[in-house]
């Protein structure tokens, strides 16, 4: 651990993967579709982007569908993590990239923006061979997790 009060999220957190011979501190990187990190330099992504939801709403006959699809997505979530947190105790880099690209484009479908960013981290990581770097993060996947899941549950109360 390092310095008292040094959390390693205050670290600015890439949404994709530079490329090579560009800095991208700055400005809109898509996540995917119509999801867009906003342009706030030195401000957490908000934790969920409603506007996935709702499009996705727009897109089936029965809204319900998507109300299932969210609470499905909250109720798998922790086994999700806790796969990738075993793969990575288990030293298993491969096991570990298929569960954290799992947490991942889930987190993606649901518009959980914050997770995204916190799963991409992780699978950084994890590719780099860095599965000591890799384990640090679970924590804050959970709590991204956590976060997530709290504002599913306002917008979605029906569903537990």
């Amino acid at each position: 651990m390092r310095g008292a009060g040094h959390y390693p999220w205050t670290v600015p957190i890439h949404p994709v993967p530079p490329i090579p011979g560009r800095h991208q501190d700055r400005g809109v990187a898509p996540l995917g579709g119509d999801v867009e990190v906003p342009d706030a330099p030195g401000k957490a992504v908000q934790v969920l982007d409603p506007r996935v939801l709702q499009e996705m709403e727009r897109d089936f006959s029965d809204p319900a569908a998507v109300h299932r699809f969210a609470r499905d997505f909250c109720a798998g979530l922790a086994g999700k993590i806790d796969r990738l947190d075993l793969r990575i105790a288990e030293g298993d880099p491969r096991g570990a990239e298929d569960a954290v690209l799992s947490v991942t484009a889930s987190s993606a479908m649901v518009g959980a923006l914050r997770l995204v960013q916190a799963g991409r981290t992780t699978h950084r990581l994890i590719v780099a061979g860095n599965l000591d770097g890799a384990r640090r993060t679970v924590a804050l996947l959970r709590a991204c997790a956590a976060g997530t899941v709290s504002e599913l549950r306002d917008i979605y109360p029906e569903h537990p």
